[in-house]
């Protein structure tokens, strides 16, 4: 079977490994079973205002990246030519990808539409050339509704290519979506019977927001762990160090909760000594956190450590004896996946998506917001986790989420789908 994977992010750019990574992983899973596997990614960067901005010198946070005989080139070049070179050819581990630099031209990116409008000029050109590279793919999967999921179900009449749509986004939960686009995605949820989400609560959410008939099922979709932290060495690592540490991996932004986690940490153990807390990640709050810490006289027992890699990842949660993913809001979290995985029993509010992972057999789950029940755990962590026995942790959460029932899973959903559309 020929796969293309559309994600509504970019697919693993140089520039941002991390963007799309979810998608990359589901993709190496289904390669691996011998199927072609394709990707397209987009990115729409400058605009005619922007671009001639720069050349004055009023930059943002893609015309600064470039020189300013680069500015003016790209203005030249867009002006006379705006859809040659937009589309480029790349190969990320063994995934053929074709890269769309979109251009917004006069378009103003404050209207409603204006973003799916962009994406409906793009779409059909990088998916042509992708055929014509590539050949006809058998099914897409396109990730989230906005706006991948959006361009690809309105194409699949007449381009005969069956489209499966997997919801991830949290913005249904976190921010208003305008009328005039909110329009568009009900109208879509209400046509098509090949949608799925990530987790129970988000399916539940997407009912909520949407007028959406109960005869048109979303299903259940769970993301899948990265294969780099499956198939790494599994062993249980000698502890040379009377320290129970405690590990969180985010954004540092204020929806994943760590400034909550630090001030309960401090209350549960302002009079323990044996305990430490690494939280790795970047964000916008990598400052404040810092101060924090200082201002609560945690240097000692609290650690930022900074974006990690891969490698990066299995080691600090090997390392560790609880993981914590306080959140605000998840439609799924993967890290804690990754944690059970390794063994490791994790904490987690209950904030939609951790609910289909935790439960009193693998860690705790408390309320949302609550610092009281959030602190409780941690002291309840610091003295059971040794009862969480790891070879059990990580066989129930492979038999969920490992890669192979991943792959389970999605090729019966690509089966129902091509024969639906060939029926």
């Amino acid at each position: 079977m020929h796969i293309l994977i559309i994600p509504s992010e970019e697919y693993v750019p140089s520039h941002n490994p991390i963007a799309g990574i979810f998608q990359h992983h589901q993709a190496k899973i289904i390669q691996a079973h011998g199927h072609q596997v394709g990707a397209l990614s987009f990115t729409f960067k400058h605009s005619y205002l922007s671009l001639l901005k720069s050349v004055v010198g009023i930059t943002n946070k893609h015309t600064r990246k470039i020189s300013y005989l680069q500015r003016i080139a790209l203005l030249l070049k867009k002006t006379f030519a705006p859809y040659q070179h937009t589309l480029l050819i790349d190969v990320v581990e063994g995934i053929n990808v074709v890269r769309c630099d979109g251009f917004w031209g006069s378009k103003k990116t404050s209207l409603p539409l204006s973003k799916l409008e962009i994406w409906q000029a793009y779409f059909p050109k990088a998916l042509n050339h992708y055929i014509e590279k590539y050949g006809k793919p058998d099914i897409i999967h396109a990730h989230n509704m906005m706006y991948a999921g959006l361009v690809s179900l309105e194409i699949q009449n007449t381009t005969n290519i069956p489209v499966v749509v997997t919801e991830h986004s949290t913005e249904y939960a976190v921010e208003e979506i305008h009328p005039q686009l909110h329009h568009k995605l009900e109208e879509a949820f209400k046509k098509y019977n090949s949608i799925y989400a990530v987790s129970p609560k988000l399916i539940e959410l997407l009912y909520e927001k949407f007028v959406i008939p109960t005869q048109m099922k979303i299903g259940w979709l769970p993301n899948v762990l990265d294969t780099k932290i499956e198939d790494a060495p599994f062993h249980s690592p000698v502890k040379n160090e009377n320290v129970v540490r405690f590990l969180n991996i985010a954004n540092l932004i204020k929806v994943k909760g760590q400034s909550d986690l630090i001030r309960c940490f401090k209350k549960a153990f302002n009079n323990i000594d044996n305990v430490e807390l690494i939280i790795a990640g970047k964000g916008v709050l990598d400052q404040a956190l810092k101060k924090l810490v200082i201002e609560l006289d945690l240097q000692n027992k609290v650690k930022l450590i900074g974006q990690i890699d891969r490698e990066q990842v299995v080691k600090q949660i090997d390392r560790c004896d609880v993981f914590v993913l306080p959140s605000h809001y998840e439609t799924f979290g993967v890290v804690l996946i990754e944690a059970l995985s390794r063994g490791v029993p994790v904490i987690a509010t209950r904030c939609d998506g951790p609910e289909c992972i935790v439960n009193e057999e693998n860690g705790i789950l408390t309320p949302l917001y609550d610092m009281e029940s959030l602190s409780e755990a941690l002291i309840e962590m610091y003295h059971q986790y040794p009862k969480y026995p790891k070879e059990r942790l990580r066989n129930y959460c492979l038999s969920l989420y490992g890669k192979e029932a991943f792959y389970k899973n999605v090729m019966a959903i690509y089966h129902q789908h091509t024969k639906l559309e060939k029926a």
